[in-house]
């Protein structure tokens, strides 16, 4: 399984490479309201498509889970891909957008890419590997101190029903740490966790396709990611929660959906 695991998580990293090539060259694009507050550019199809084919290409037995196209040909081995998370980030030429893209067998995590190409930052992990940035191996940080900590977050503002629940949670919450940070790509907030520049991540309502890899890369890089509290899992619910281990309790117990 780990020649597996690592075949698939450099195919994945060429992938996201070259789809990443594809998001900086090309800046003019057609764009659509999907939902509101929502949006989706052909470029976002475009991205798909081309990092299906390539993975398609290279392993033709698994299945796919994309964010444009859905589920093809379900099977114990799916990549779960997100073409642009952050796309208004990409569509106001905010660097904050990312490609990502995981490989699961079975329901478990295997491998993860994500690629912010207007950074030049590639984050990768493989189960029981650890988690690395560009290469180099990156670890969560060592903060204690809730006065210390920069969280990063969200408004959930696509689901008003819960937004009404957790904003006053996170304006008390303000008070009690160092910052809130509000990013615009699930995948990279979990990816700053991770190489230590932010204590926590948390947002709920997320798909599958935005947070798999990113919490592979959290947890190899010694984080902890859990669902909120009295919920299930994140990779069930969409609701994360994601620490650097050492203040989950802390940010674990301020923030509730029910």
């Amino acid at each position: 399984m780990e020649t597996d695991r690592q075949a698939r998580l450099e195919a994945a990293r060429e992938a996201a490479l070259k789809a990443g090539a594809m998001l900086l060259e090309r800046r003019s694009f057609h764009v659509e309201h999907k939902a509101e507050n929502d949006y989706v550019t052909d470029m976002d199809r475009a991205s798909e498509k081309m990092i299906v084919s390539a993975l398609r290409e290279r392993f033709p037995e698994d299945g796919f889970y994309g964010e444009e196209y859905g589920v093809s040909e379900r099977r114990d081995g799916m990549w779960v891909i997100d073409p642009i998370d952050g796309t208004t980030n990409f569509v106001k030429n905010i660097p904050l957008y990312t490609i990502s893209i995981a490989y699961m067998y079975k329901g478990e995590l295997e491998a993860g890419v994500v690629y912010a190409p207007a950074l030049n930052e590639m984050y990768t992990a493989t189960k029981g590997g650890g988690a690395f940035m560009n290469g180099r191996p990156i670890h969560v940080s060592s903060v204690t101190e809730p006065r210390d900590a920069v969280a990063a977050m969200s408004f959930i503002h696509r689901h008003p029903d819960v937004s009404v629940k957790v904003m006053p949670q996170l304006a008390a919450l303000v008070l009690q740490v160092n910052d809130l940070r509000r990013m615009g790509s699930a995948a990279f907030d979990l990816c700053c966790v991770a190489c230590g520049r932010t204590e926590a991540f948390f947002e709920a309502k997320l798909q599958l396709y935005d947070i798999a890899a990113g919490v592979l890369i959290v947890r190899e890089a010694g984080g902890k990611v859990t669902g909120w509290k009295n919920g299930p899992d994140c990779l069930v619910s969409g609701d994360v929660m994601a620490t650097n281990g050492l203040m989950h309790d802390f940010f674990y117990d301020r923030m509730r959906l029910d």
